[in-house]
């Protein structure tokens, strides 16, 4: 009787305990599998990657961007060249007016009007920029450092579900204008030897704004003074140097920390400050017979490739 009875008095404190349990608070229940909370897994801002062309060219690898509207985006921008780049978002129409001011601040962005978010010029480097929530629409971006973006480095970058409206951009204005100096140059690139000391010798930059001299080599005659005629027509400063065998690095990092200015550099023959949509002329005191080096000393162009040579002749 006593082993019923206590069955029996478990079995009513087991039914009663369930019972508490089928009337529980259902937010004291754990779901092991997360179904049901507010924050979807793996949330967080949209990621877009853009880098400068690895050759150093003055264009963006990618000209077209897309990206959620009303969102925070991070873009991550790189720049693999040894010429500065940055990637600058701004507000349709303002690309000439936030390039124009960059300008006096070597191309930091930072606090310009019509800015949208951008980050400052960086060289073999990448760098994240954290875009606001913008609303739907086609923005431009470009990259401020002096000079590039006339030359055609801007694109278009497109959030949301907003519809192209078939009409030309300023970037892709400014995109043709650099295709059609491109092939001017090529077309009127000429003869790679440029030489003769009674009318000077001419040298130019190429026109569309790529770092390159449009001659690589030019001649002229030891013992005596003759002048270099250098022009550069494209809106990228450039410079005409001749160094001293050997001495093209150490003159272009020393430049570098003067904004391209080769005055008073050891190793510097003559050369000429950096000008942009302009010529101007260098007199060469004479060199004995020999190879010599030129470069451009603005910053991270003769890293790029911007040199050449003078042969000078008996």
């Amino acid at each position: 009787m006593k082993i019923r009875g206590w069955l029996a008095l478990s079995a009513l404190t087991i039914t009663i305990m369930l019972a508490g349990c089928s009337r529980a608070d259902p937010s004291m229940i754990a779901d092991s599998t997360g179904a049901g909370s507010d924050t979807p897994a793996g949330a967080g801002p949209a990621t877009v990657e853009i880098a400068a062309d690895a050759s150093g060219q003055l264009k963006f690898a990618d000209e077209t961007l897309s990206g959620p509207a009303d969102q925070p985006i991070t873009v991550s921008f790189s720049n693999p060249a040894a010429v500065p780049h940055n990637w600058v978002l701004v507000e349709p129409g303002q690309e000439q007016a936030v390039a124009t001011a960059a300008q006096a601040a070597n191309g930091n962005p930072a606090g310009i009007e019509g800015v949208i978010a951008g980050g400052a010029p960086i060289t073999s480097a990448t760098e994240p920029i954290q875009v606001p929530p913008t609303p739907a629409g086609e923005y431009p971006y470009l990259c401020t450092v002096p000079g590039h973006y006339q030359a055609g480095m801007a694109g278009t970058m497109t959030l949301g579900a907003a519809a192209a409206t078939g009409e030309p951009t300023d970037a892709d204005v400014q995109g043709a204008a650099s295709a059609a100096a491109s092939s001017a140059a090529q077309g009127a690139a000429g003869s790679a030897v440029a030489g003769g000391n009674a009318d000077g010798i001419t040298v130019a930059a190429d026109p569309s704004g790529q770092l390159k001299f449009q001659q690589t080599t030019l001649q002229a005659k030891s013992g005596t003074d003759f002048t270099v005629n250098f022009s550069n027509p494209a809106p990228v400063p450039h410079n005409w140097v001749l160094v001293q065998p050997g001495q093209e690095n150490a003159v272009a990092t020393a430049a570098a920390a003067k904004g391209g200015d080769p005055s008073g550099i050891e190793g510097v023959i003559v050369g000429g400050q950096p000008i942009a949509n302009s010529s101007e002329t260098v007199t060469v005191p004479a060199q004995s017979p020999g190879t010599y080096p030129y470069i451009c000393t603005v910053p991270g162009h003769y890293q790029a490739g911007m040199k050449g040579e003078l042969a000078v002749t008996p």
